[in-house]
């Protein structure tokens, strides 16, 4: 792996009129006003227990664009940049900080909790898992690694407001600097996570390069050393030495790209770990599209010298559906990588889904599919783009989806509750809706689609020549 460390990237604080924290605002992918996320932490902690998260305390998350968050279900950075940090600078930022002491404390103070875990806090509060939830179990499973969030737990308890020790054991990397490379223009996807759905903005005449470049130094109050749509993995400059210090000492690997396989540094991870003699002693978290692969046979001989995989596809529903919200993914090619992997020995596979405007209604197919592999799908609640939430969903729309929902057998039924619950409790925007068709209209005439082809019972929505 080569890794130019560019020691010389200056970045400026921006003076901002808006405090950077409050990009990071709670947007509800069903309430219309903001959600009261302090009383629903309140409700959570008093039918639950304690809020804690193992994610500050023994996770690292740096995405694409070199912020570090918590973790991977919150909008809240650190507000110093990976180049300027390093990797180990990043758990002494006072955003992990501030979390951790609140964690370790019972929950006494809740400011930092409730800007930082209220996607996890609302949807708890609806009575559905989150990632939360699912990392804290995940730890169980690794005792070394249990012992040590134990023992940094305690150090935050006995020594408030010292310097965080660098963890001895790291859970969970999820360091993807590698850039944001993806062939994919998902339609809830960002500009920072898919280079192709940034040069859709651009070319939609949605956002130029330097709004794109805005929106990334407005959350952090800082300049980036980068211009979209691309980033590359020489904008981040890690520093290698450090980077492989901090996957040796890691038990679980999450690749997650741009597109996972596509970024050749996800390789060579692998590579270096099978190499290494590593991968036996290690598991790996694997989002992946499972489309435009040239070497699935590679891949999947390097996945077979691992302890575990746990393979996650993301993916829109089982079948054709999919191309339309992964545009433009050919299911047939899809399907048959899932299916490759899915023969190791060794390897998980798990399903997961957005629940937008569009896909919730058919929620029972992801579900059957599901079946045939032994798993249930697990689903991310879309909050951004705002204009794709289920807020803009059309009543007449939402009741056919119920209805579709209502119409299957009790045990898919139940199967499919949280997707009918959010379908019930979620409250119109009118504006939100009217904005979604003019940018679905858009995408449709720029990728030469047509969401009546695939979603028909929308046709009262998409009116004009090209519709008709």
């Amino acid at each position: 792996m080569k890794i130019k460390s560019k020691k010389d990237i200056k970045l400026d604080r921006i003076e901002l009129k808006q405090d950077p924290d409050d990009h990071a605002t709670a947007v509800s992918p069903v309430q219309s006003d903001k959600p009261d996320i302090g009383k629903m932490l309140d409700d959570v902690i008093k039918r639950d227990g304690p809020f804690f998260c193992s994610q500050p305390f023994i996770h690292m998350y740096i995405p694409t664009y070199g912020f570090a968050h918590p973790c991977c279900n919150t909008s809240m950075n650190v507000k110093k940049h990976i180049a300027e940090i390093g990797i180990d600078g990043v758990w002494n930022q006072p955003e992990l900080a501030g979390l951790r002491e609140e964690m370790a404390n019972g929950n006494k103070d809740r400011d930092r909790t409730i800007k930082t875990c209220y996607r996890c806090i609302e949807t708890e509060w609806l009575g559905f898992p989150t990632p939360r939830i699912a990392y804290n179990n995940d730890m169980k499973n690794d005792k070394e690694e249990m012992a040590e969030l134990d023992r940094l737990v305690e150090f935050v308890k006995n020594n408030p407001a010292a310097e965080y020790p660098i963890p001895d054991k790291i859970h969970t990397a999820q360091i993807k600097v590698w850039g944001n490379y993806c062939n994919l223009k998902c339609l809830m996807c960002s500009a920072e996570d898919s280079s192709s759905v940034a040069e859709e903005w651009i070319a939609l005449g949605e956002y130029t390069p330097d709004e794109i470049k805005l929106r990334s130094e407005q959350r952090s109050g800082s300049t980036v050393p980068f211009t979209p749509p691309l980033i590359r993995y020489e904008d981040n400059a890690i520093d290698e030495e450090e980077f492989w210090r901090n996957i040796k000492k890691t038990k679980r690997i999450q690749l997650i790209g741009g597109e996972t396989f596509l970024i050749k540094q996800n390789i060579q991870i692998l590579e270096r770990c099978v190499e290494e003699g590593w991968a036996k002693d290690k598991k790996l978290f694997i989002f992946s599209n499972n489309y435009g692969y040239p070497k699935m046979e590679k891949i999947k001989e390097l996945l077979s010298h691992f302890e575990r995989v746990h393979y996650k596809c993301s993916m829109e529903l089982w079948g054709p559906k999919n191309d339309y919200i992964r545009f433009p993914s050919k299911w047939d090619e899809v399907e048959r990588n899932i299916r490759l992997i899915d023969s190791l020995p060794n390897v998980d596979i798990g399903f997961a889904m957005t629940l937008n405007p569009i896909s919730i209604g058919y929620v029972d197919e992801a579900m059957k599919a599901g079946e045939e592999f032994g798993i249930m799908p697990s689903y991310f609640n879309v909050t951004r783009p705002r204009w794709f939430t289920l807020k803009s969903l059309p009543d007449d729309v939402r009741d056919f989806y119920l209805d579709r929902l209502y119409a299957q057998d009790f045990k898919m039924i139940q199967k499919c509750t949280k997707a009918i619950e959010y379908l019930e409790k979620r409250e119109f925007d009118q504006s939100l809706y009217e904005e979604m068709i003019v940018r679905i209209k858009a995408r449709d005439k720029l990728r030469n689609d047509n969401i009546l082809n695939h979603f028909p019972e929308w046709k009262a929505h998409f009116k004009g020549e090209y519709y008709d």
